[in-house]
């Protein structure tokens, strides 16, 4: 019974450690597709800001100021197709008032104040900004997107479930055959352990022949020990020149 209950704890104790090396390892590989996807989502959304604002720069190049652009709100509008996690284009000029939005109830209201801070560099969550540049490098506004990101949540989600099917088998197979590997290894050792404290328990009383034949080396090694410390210290204790028998 004691053997087993020893087992059972070993058991346990090294399927516990192997669930978790296969829970940490899933979600690091998790957190790792996390931040490539957010990079590649950072990507994709510096590029359609740099070629919108450039579409603005185009038109203030040919002689107009920013809110004269021709077809601006069709391009905060084909900004805002360019990919289904954006929900809002639009720009405001450098006062920080609105000149084109995709929800055009906004058009001419000032930035709220988390918009502001995006506008002016600021990092803010949910939100990419691009500077309008004219000719003479004075910045005329902003181009800012709004962003979320639902496409990223459901490619994690199927990465997670990807991941869960082969961990659940990985534990599914390893898990019992860890706990059958213990069992056989740790009545044997238990057996030992018992009969290593038995031993103690009597004080080496009825020792078996192999621990009465280690005591007996032990004993002689001890006095072949003693009697070369004698000899060294009648040796050391000779007059010099009388070290080397004649």
């Amino acid at each position: 019974m004691r053997g087993s209950s020893f087992a059972s704890r070993v058991a346990l104790l090294l399927a516990l450690l192997l669930v978790l090396a296969c829970a940490l390892v899933a979600v690091l590989n998790y957190l790792k597709f996390e931040r490539l996807l957010v990079a590649q989502q950072a990507r994709v959304l510096g590029i359609i800001a740099a070629d919108a604002a450039e579409g603005f720069e185009r038109g203030i190049n040919l002689g107009v100021r920013l809110p004269g652009v021709p077809g601006g709100q069709a391009l905060v509008e084909r900004a805002l197709a360019s990919d289904p996690d954006l929900h809002r284009a639009l720009v405001a000029d450098a006062r920080g008032r609105i000149l084109f939005d995709t929800e055009r109830g906004r058009i001419g209201e000032d930035l709220p104040p988390a918009l502001a801070a995006a506008a002016g560099g600021a990092a803010t969550a949910g939100w990419r900004a691009a500077p309008i540049v004219n000719g003479f490098g004075q910045t005329e506004g902003t181009l800012l997107l709004g962003h979320a990101r639902d496409s990223i949540r459901a490619r994690l989600d199927a990465i997670a479930l990807g991941m869960l099917r082969p961990t659940l088998l990985v534990l599914g197979v390893a898990v019992p055959l860890v706990v059958l590997l213990t069992f056989l290894a740790a009545r044997p050792v238990r057996r030992h352990f018992d009969a290593f404290g038995q031993v103690l328990a009597r004080g080496g009383g009825g020792a078996p022949p192999a621990f009465a034949a280690l005591d007996a080396s032990l004993a002689e090694t001890e006095a072949l020990l003693d009697g070369a410390e004698r000899d060294l210290e009648a040796l050391v204790a000779l007059p010099p020149g009388q070290e080397t028998p004649a």
